[in-house]
């Protein structure tokens, strides 16, 4: 982590850009919010939310951490909540700024997916059981995946896995993972957290630009949305 001048830190804002916001109150701590931030002055930050999303009982005197979700190294800002423009709008003050470097590999996003995976055994005679995850929301980074399975396996077992990356053209990303950790998500439905042990350096490639480029797409739509 490296301390950075908040003027070199909102630099990384240009326009307008999502941001993750955790806004001090009184009496219930510090609580996150989404909206998309433009820098207005040296120090100073414009931050839109959606209707009905900011709690009445923000505390001025406390302090703001924001983030800002970029590719490459994740910026942190600290400051203080100078002015409360509205039910949605807020404008704060930066006072201290921080740089975290981030590997490619471990940006992570969530997003739709297909995922097809089965057990793996080295010495397995005949075709696996394959599964369909019964849920396509996942979390994916070019180190792991999380998505839901639909049994429970032990941690440190190996499983075989099959994402079908959008195009065009549509790419097919076939690869081996390590169980992490698994938690029930309902009834025989388990999270399933897996780091990859073992993807061709292209297809980890693939995965990795398509996190970016939804990430982006993703952007653009809030931006949309939260920027009216």
């Amino acid at each position: 982590m490296e301390r950075i001048s908040p003027q070199d830190a909102l630099q990384h804002l240009g326009g307008k850009k999502s941001v993750k916001v955790y806004l001090p109150t009184k009496g219930t701590g510090s609580l996150p919010f989404e909206g998309v931030a433009m820098p207005v002055a040296a120090t100073l930050i414009k931050v839109n939310f959606l209707p009905d999303v900011l709690p009445n009982n923000i505390d001025q005197d406390g302090e703001f951490k924001l983030s800002i979700q970029v590719a490459g190294p994740t910026v942190a800002l600290h400051g203080v909540v100078k002015q409360i423009v509205n039910d949605r709008q807020l404008v704060l003050e930066v006072t201290d700024a921080y740089e975290h470097p981030q590997k490619r590999e471990h940006f992570r996003i969530d997003l739709d997916l297909p995922v097809r995976y089965w057990r793996h055994a080295e010495d397995e005679d005949g075709r696996p059981e394959i599964f369909q995850s019964p849920s396509e929301r996942v979390n994916l980074s070019g180190g792991g995946i999380f998505f839901v399975a639909e049994f429970n396996p032990v941690v440190g077992q190996q499983l075989g896995l099959e994402l079908s990356i959008p195009g065009p053209p549509r790419t097919v990303v076939r690869c081996l993972g390590r169980v992490v950790r698994s938690t029930p998500r309902g009834e025989k439905l388990w999270g399933v957290a897996l780091h990859f042990t073992d993807i061709e350096d292209e297809d980890q490639e693939e995965v990795i630009s398509y996190c970016f480029a939804e990430q982006r797409r993703q952007l653009r739509t809030k931006v949309d949305v939260v920027g009216r």
